[in-house]
């Protein structure tokens, strides 16, 4: 966790694109708050793209902040700040947004308040938070802007969830054409208009992904590595960057027999 008071000194350095990232860009803007915005997707080598300006910021006496880019060396963590609430910290730790806002002395408006469930409990949560169906439809429409997923991978993601595999009971599998699976849980949402799902299973080029229960999610990152977030133990999300056909198929296997 970082220290809870800010620093002149502070030099924040933001991850992949979607709308938690995007609200905190424009807060540390709105602040006057000096920040490096890479605003790319994910990836896990968003460390790597920021490595050179991060170490010259500790030269200059700089404390780097490191706002959700993963893979971050041991030997560097003592010199900066890390931000974030994915992998063990899933569902135990605030957004990094609401760490944000926090270690600038700010309270959340309704708007971050919803920003903030949305990114940790997707549309569950933002129900819990008390959002009405169309602040639920506006973030979720806003979250998709911000990961710049188009209407052609809207219409791909259809075409796609139209051909899903329900073979097996409580799993859903989808093969993606792209990596915007964000385009693939909200057309299947039961409470935006779709078909639902329990457990979904996407298989984008160059990835695997998994939504749904929690033990499940435990059972994959045991056995496959990857990455998880969300709702963590109870439910969340899963993924793999692989391009190895027999660790996908070991992947669908392994989770269609659980």
């Amino acid at each position: 966790m970082p220290p809870s008071s800010p620093s002149a000194a502070d030099l924040y350095f933001l991850g992949g694109c979607d709308l938690e990232m995007q609200q905190i860009a424009e807060v540390l803007s709105d602040h006057s708050v000096a920040c490096e915005n890479l605003g790319e997707a994910w990836s896990g080598k968003l460390y790597a793209y920021h490595e050179s300006k991060i170490a010259a910021a500790i030269r200059r006496g700089q404390r780097p902040v490191l706002i959700e880019l993963g893979n971050i060396p041991e030997s560097v963590q003592p010199f900066v700040d890390i931000i974030d609430h994915h992998g063990e910290d899933s569902g135990h730790v605030p957004t990094s947004l609401e760490q944000v806002l926090q270690r600038l002395g700010l309270t959340p408006t309704h708007e971050q308040q919803l920003i903030a469930a949305n990114d940790k409990g997707y549309i569950e949560g933002m129900i819990a938070a008390g959002a009405t169906l169309e602040e639920v439809e506006h973030i979720r429409r806003d979250d998709r802007e911000a990961q710049k997923i188009t209407s052609e991978q809207m219409q791909q993601a259809a075409t796609a969830i139209a051909a899903r595999d329900t073979s097996v009971p409580g799993l859903t599998v989808v093969q993606l054409p792209h990596g915007r699976t964000a385009a693939v849980t909200d057309l299947l949402h039961a409470y935006l208009g779709g078909p639902g799902y329990a457990n979904l299973l996407i298989l984008c080029p160059g990835e695997v992904n998994f939504y749904g229960d929690g033990a499940v999610i435990t059972r994959l990152k045991h056995r496959f590595g990857g990455y998880e977030g969300g709702q963590l133990p109870v439910k969340g999300y899963w993924g793999l960057e692989t391009s190895d056909t027999e660790q996908r198929k070991a992947i669908r296997d392994f989770v269609e027999s659980i």
